[in-house]
């Protein structure tokens, strides 16, 4: 319930853009609500980072500027520079009282070597083209 929850959020994020700013920050908090970030490059499996701390998750999320992405089509010659993993506890439920303390992905976000981002959240991938320091500011983690 929770990734369609996060997956919903995110596309009314892109999809409403007469959204008002007020709007786009609620979103971004909900976004924000991601309790690590692991930090994967493309050529190894192997985690180059691990981000936990609630203030670098919101510093992270903020720096990506959410709102100025827009939908695009990545680029035959593209290559992949490497692969944020969001990951999070499942929801507490009616009856529960407290999570089982696991994390489970959430989402990817997959970085490319030009001003490229796909967002895979629910079986579903989108491709968004960001600004230049959105995708400078991504690619200082590879």
């Amino acid at each position: 319930m929770k990734k369609i929850f996060f997956c919903v959020v995110v596309v009314a994020l892109f999809l409403c853009g007469c959204q008002s700013t007020e709007d786009t920050n609620d979103y971004l908090n909900d976004i924000s609500k991601t309790q690590e970030i692991s930090v994967v490059a493309s050529d190894t499996s192997n985690v180059i980072e691990t981000i936990t701390d609630k203030e670098d998750i919101e510093k992270f999320v903020s720096a990506m500027d959410l709102a100025e992405w827009t939908v695009g089509k990545l680029p035959k010659e593209a290559k992949k520079v490497g692969i944020f993993t969001l990951s999070q506890e499942k929801t507490v439920r009616l009856g529960q009282t407290e999570t089982d303390g696991k994390l489970y992905d959430i989402g990817k976000i997959i970085i490319y070597d030009d001003s490229y981002v796909s967002l895979e959240i629910a079986g579903v991938s989108v491709t968004f083209e960001v600004t230049d320091d959105t995708a400078e500011y991504l690619r200082k983690y590879f």
